[in-house]
């Protein structure tokens, strides 16, 4: 915890650390060598498909190992520095199209639910992540405290980059909420944390946000994530004039750079702004 890192960072670190050791073999650290450490990493890319996140992540976190060690004179050298980072893949992030997520949003609420109080749940989590963008991570943190229906604002805490950030409400999001916050109350929810499970008083985790989903990937036909449904708000988003740099800050993006990707996947507004131009 010396830089700050999140416990989630650091419980990543942990994981990676277990798993390196067992595949690589080296079970001290002057047995980490160069050559263990590219078979290390040939071995994920080549058996076990590692994706282009999979190997810079796991390539960063050796690295912050075996620089850690260097700093305290338990080992000599990096080895980690001498693996080239891939090259980024150029595809574009999945979408969904304005009418699918329309059918997902909708079905949410009308899918035969067991208990009326998963409905509510189930709708207002849906419609929070395609009005919101919000990170899975980040909805699932939410807590009552960070919710300002009458200010028609969310407080996201530690965000990527471990950074607060409010996130405006939209008026149809808002009266979503506001419907889940009164359906929870009934069903004597008390914990903190904003969205809760169906049966017990305790915070929804990654496991029913999955279920969720794939319950409704499944009714609609469309499949879906998540994450899909971050990329869709931002898409619509820019399709429907949001200026990038707000899209940005809403998005909780560091870099501008990973908001002009919505640019791409809105060729019909590039289309437009084309034509509009005197040209010749």
């Amino acid at each position: 915890m010396e830089e700050g890192l999140s416990l989630r960072t650091v419980a990543s670190l942990e994981d990676f650390i277990k798993t390196f050791v067992k595949r690589s073999g080296a079970r001290v650290l002057s047995e980490i060598t160069l050559d263990r450490v590219r078979g290390f990493f040939y071995e994920g890319k080549e058996r076990y498909q590692w994706s282009y996140w999979h190997y810079v992540n796991h390539r960063k976190y050796l690295k912050k190992f075996l620089d850690w060690c260097l700093t305290r004179g338990l080992v000599t050298s990096n080895p980690a520095t001498k693996i080239r980072k891939p090259k980024k893949p150029q595809s574009l992030p999945r979408r969904l199209t304005y009418e699918q997520a329309q059918a997902i949003l909708y079905a949410s609420f009308n899918h035969p639910w067991r208990y009326p109080f998963e409905r509510s749940r189930n709708h207002a989590l849906i419609a929070t992540l395609l009005f919101t963008g919000l990170r899975a991570r980040e909805l699932l943190g939410l807590e009552l405290v960070d919710l300002n229906l009458e200010g028609s604002t969310l407080l996201v805490r530690a965000g990527k980059g471990n950074k607060d950030r409010y996130v405006p409400i939209h008026h149809k999001l808002r009266y979503t909420l506001g419907r889940y916050l009164e359906d929870r109350q009934r069903a004597g929810r008390t914990i903190p944390r904003l969205f809760t499970a169906v049966l017990q008083d305790r915070p929804l985790g990654y496991r029913g946000l999955g279920r969720v989903c794939r319950t409704l990937s499944r009714a609609t036909g469309t499949k879906f994530t998540p994450h899909c449904l971050r990329h869709t708000f931002g898409s619509v988003s820019v399709e429907q004039n949001m200026h990038l740099v707000k899209l940005k800050e809403i998005m909780g993006h560091q870099d501008i750079s990973s908001t002009m990707v919505y640019l791409r996947m809105a060729p019909a507004k590039l289309q437009e702004s084309l034509d509009q131009l005197t040209l010749f």
